[in-house]
């Protein structure tokens, strides 16, 4: 899913200005391709106008078992491109040279997949499933893991699992419409008991 850039919107009553996505008008559908050991599924996002901006959208998982839905509000959704050191084990369809997405195998039948939601005029929320490629079936969810003020979100491997930047803390002290209000802190997200384990790293 393609954002059009960023724009400043001015939040009401005295709230700060944060980057935010500008509505696209292309059709907003994708299909992540995928293989996790000998197990192929696909990953859809799906809006039912075609329309970005509806905030429509529904997740499902698609083997040649058949079909489940992902335990998602409707909203706008998009997939996270892999800039880091993890082995993608996806590509989104119809891309040419893409270098994979942000989603990973946890082992040879299951895959951490991370995407991100759309929370105009506030920074996008980063969220991440758990997959279990033999069945289809969704095995977990976590949809607002926290929310990013970059563009390009970067996991990155770690012994257990996986950890990205995300914002921790809104800094009052910070007087301006800016990100720099906004700190960092990285998030660790592994799978532990068949669920998704998601902790702030000291």
């Amino acid at each position: 899913m393609t954002r059009g850039g960023w724009i400043a919107l001015m939040l009401c009553c005295g709230a700060l200005t944060v980057e935010a996505a500008e509505p696209a008008v292309a059709d907003c559908d994708f299909r992540l391709e995928c293989q996790v050991g000998a197990h192929v599924f696909s990953l859809v996002f799906d809006s039912a106008s075609g329309e970005c901006i509806e905030d429509d959208m529904k997740a499902f998982v698609e083997t040649s078992k058949g079909k489940a839905e992902l335990p998602l509000e409707k909203a706008w959704y998009g997939p996270i491109f892999n800039a880091a050191d993890g082995k993608s084990v996806c590509r989104l369809a119809g891309a040419k040279d893409s270098g994979g997405v942000s989603v990973f195998a946890v082992d040879a039948h299951r895959a951490l997949a991370f995407f991100t939601r759309d929370d105009r005029p506030g920074y996008e929320w980063v969220g991440v499933a758990l997959i279990d490629a033999a069945t289809g079936k969704v095995l977990d969810v976590k949809s607002r893991l926290g929310q990013s003020k970059e563009r390009v979100i970067a996991i990155l491997k770690t012994p257990r699992g996986f950890k990205l930047q995300l914002i921790r803390e809104h800094l009052k002290e910070v007087r301006c419409d800016c990100s720099a209000a906004f700190a960092d802190a990285w998030m660790g997200v592994e799978v532990a008991n068949g669920r998704i384990q998601a902790r702030w790293m000291q």
